[in-house]
């Protein structure tokens, strides 16, 4: 089977680490996957480092024609059976470049969603209508696409995971976090891992912020992740006096986990959220999490079984269970245990992408296509 990945996105965020998982993962398993990106991404650079096959491809707005036509010629040229599509943007290319094909050469359209807004337009829903399955990334974003027209028959749930052979931080990579962030063995640290958008909360982690300080003055908070808003962020950081709210920016992946057992509590925050990947991040770190009850961040945390849950655009809540985790180690362990259990039952990448190879496979039913042996590379 070959596989085309497009994705139309130019910096790191969770969607983009898990493109790159599952490219990486059917590659060890003998599939054929090739990466159709901007060629200044950060997923193509990534990518490349691996030796992943990556055609460098942009898209300006979703009705690019030329954007199109370069991707109908990679397809002509290398013929996929299966052109996976992991953004919006992509998604509305794919289709225009399916059109510009015989329909004997046409691949079978998947499209991840990994959001869950509630609101799809006519067209959105007409995009959704020309794919042949839509694997949403929780139940959650699935029942938001079946209230708003989307075919039940053509979506798959498929969660994102994380992977879970590496080996934890040692106890000198926390001790090192800690003095980068200037903190004292005594600092209680909250962390937060996400990209700087408006959907993710951070105002209102910042807004929580006064209330934890008040009652807890040692304790730090520090905020990892890039995007435009981080000048509004840091404004709004100034003007409620929280001095004690750290900035770091972005982080690559391979050092969140040590950046995550450094830290005593994890917070996200999110206001709307298809999934939340960095709470698998949380958990396997051993870092007990607070997160907000929205989308698909439920099918993760367990109110008091593997974290503790808030509502959402409610920082009186966030700063409360803030406290009471910084507060009880009991608590904190009892949740790290069970969600460190969670995690590694259903928080795996290879778990996500052995079901995505199985929703490939559900539109070829009646091909006997095993896997090929493993590629020699990305072994490592």
């Amino acid at each position: 089977m070959r596989t085309l990945h497009f994705d139309t996105e130019l910096a790191w965020r969770g969607g983009q680490q898990q493109v790159f998982l599952l490219v990486t993962g059917l590659v060890r398993r003998g599939v054929h996957a090739q990466l159709a990106a901007p060629a200044n991404s950060a997923l193509a650079a990534r990518a490349r480092e691996v030796e992943i096959e990556v055609t460098p491809l942009s898209a300006r707005n979703d009705a690019d024609p030329l954007a199109a036509l370069r991707l109908a010629r990679l397809l002509r040229r290398q013929p996929a059976e299966i052109l996976h599509c992991h953004t919006a943007r992509a998604h509305a290319i794919g289709l225009l470049a399916r059109r510009l094909l015989p329909k004997s050469k046409r691949p079978k359209l998947v499209v991840s969603r990994r959001v869950a807004f509630s609101a799809l337009s006519a067209l959105t829903r007409g995009k959704f209508a020309g794919a042949d399955r839509v694997i949403a990334v929780s139940d959650a974003v699935r029942q938001r696409l079946v209230s708003a027209g989307v075919s039940a028959a053509r979506i798959a749930v498929v969660r994102d995971g994380i992977p879970l052979d590496r080996p934890p931080a040692a106890p000198a990579e926390r001790e090192r976090v800690r003095r980068f962030l200037h903190l004292s063995p005594s600092d209680s640290l909250v962390a937060h891992v996400a990209h700087l958008g408006a959907e993710k909360g951070q105002s209102d982690l910042i807004a929580a912020a006064p209330r934890v300080y008040a009652e807890l003055p040692s304790a730090a908070i520090v905020i990892v992740g890039a995007g435009n808003r981080r000048a509004h962020l840091e404004r709004e950081a100034a003007a409620v006096g929280a001095a004690r709210i750290l900035f770091i920016g972005f982080w690559p992946p391979e050092q969140i986990p040590a950046l995550l057992s450094a830290a005593d509590v994890f917070v996200f925050p999110s206001r709307k959220e298809g999934l939340g990947s960095a709470l698998f991040e949380a958990m396997a770190a051993g870092t007990p999490v607070v997160a907000t009850s929205t989308g698909g961040i439920p099918e993760i945390v367990r109110d008091g079984v593997t974290g503790l849950l808030v509502p959402p655009r409610d920082p009186p809540a966030l700063a409360a269970a803030i406290l009471r985790l910084l507060r009880d180690p009991h608590l904190r362990a009892r949740l790290s245990a069970a969600a460190s259990q969670f995690v590694r039952a259903q928080g795996s990448s290879d778990r996500m992408v052995e079901e995505t190879i199985a929703v490939y496979r559900g539109l070829y039913p009646l091909r006997a296509d095993n896997h090929r042996t493993p590629s020699p590379h990305l072994s490592r």
